[in-house]
């Protein structure tokens, strides 16, 4: 009879010691609340892009490694959306797989800004999706800016663009397209 009745004292007390923060109105461990990124700018980027190598020429619709030299202009606004930057740029994308229709990933370029300040920054993507179908792709794309970068320093960046191209399927291929991204820096 003894053993039984210990066994149920101590059930009791563990719960009672459970219970005591609850009782003495101690609060419970406090979680984390997430906090959300904050807005240093919203950029536009406008482009220019030259393929290394024609895409989809002849008809074909084969993924194909390929780079893209792309060349640009860049403006920005503020949280408030006053005007806080402009700038031109320059990157060169090596492309995996390339093709008129489908799907493309692996774009881990880096893009130099030349600020209307003569000051420069580095944009590093470090990942690109792109679908595409004749010619005409969405983007979405996620990277960072360098700790080295005269502006928006270490800032993370998130943009969704499109861009388009003519002459995929035809005998020339896509041999240049037009870009524009709308990139989010946050800290």
């Amino acid at each position: 009879m003894k053993i039984s009745v210990r066994r149920t004292w101590s059930a009791a007390a563990a719960s009672l010691l459970a219970a005591l923060p609850l009782l003495t109105g101690a609060a419970a461990p406090a979680r984390p609340v997430p906090v959300a990124p904050v807005t240093d700018a919203t950029c536009v980027l406008n482009a220019h892009g030259v393929f290394a190598n024609a895409v989809g020429a002849g008809a074909t619709n084969l993924p194909v490694p390929d780079t893209l030299a792309m060349t640009g202009t860049l403006s920005c606004v503020d949280a408030s959306g006053a005007p806080s930057a402009t700038g031109t740029f320059e990157r060169t994308v090596t492309m995996p797989a390339t093709e008129c229709t489908g799907d493309e990933h692996g774009d881990t370029s880096t893009t130099t800004v030349h600020w209307a300040d003569l000051t420069t920054s580095t944009l590093q993507f470090t990942h690109t999706d792109v679908v595409k179908v004749n010619g005409t792709a969405s983007l979405v794309v996620t990277g960072a800016v360098t700790a080295d970068s005269a502006r928006f320093a270490g800032d993370a960046l998130t943009a969704v663009g499109t861009s388009s191209g003519a002459g995929c399927g035809t005998p020339a291929g896509e041999t240049t397209l037009d870009s524009t991204l709308v990139l989010r820096l946050t800290h």
